[in-house]
């Protein structure tokens, strides 16, 4: 009865253990990010990221992209008023603000992943250099951040 105890012991660490997931840092926004959800509807989405066709299927597509950046397509689905909170936008709309925020840099706009990435400054993007603009998609992004 004591080996089993004794075994029972020695293996619970390692049984409380199995099957658990790190699930990595907190996500959101970056702390003490200003990044105004009207001005992503009014501004960054046309401007950027619909102009780029960052969600499109042999990009970004929620289901069929590349990366782990996903976009779901927005195409027939209202776009909400920059007035209205997030909590009351159509999920494609807020699930996209959220995939974004997750690849911000508010300290550094021009660092942000889902800027530099595109515009060959970061990791290389499999396509290249996709951002055509880069001043003006640098200043879109500054305004947005800070």
């Amino acid at each position: 009865m004591r080996s089993l105890v004794a075994l029972a012991a020695a293996l619970a660490p390692l049984l409380l253990g199995c099957g658990t997931v790190d699930p990595g840092p907190d996500t959101g926004p970056p702390a003490g990010c200003n990044a105004p959800p009207a001005f992503y509807v009014s501004d960054v989405w046309p401007k950027y990221f619909d102009a780029y066709g960052c969600g499109k299927s042999d990009c970004h597509d929620a289901s069929s992209g590349h990366g782990y950046f996903r976009l779901q397509s927005v195409a027939g689905v209202l776009a909400p008023q920059p007035t209205d909170p997030v909590v009351l936008w159509p999920p494609e709309w807020s699930a996209n603000l959220k995939s974004v925020q997750h690849n911000l840099s508010c300290s550094n706009p021009l660092e942000s992943a889902v800027l530099a990435v595109p515009e060959g400054r970061a990791q290389p993007h499999p396509p290249g250099v996709t951002v055509l603009d880069p001043p003006g998609s640098d200043a879109l992004f500054r305004m947005w951040l800070q």
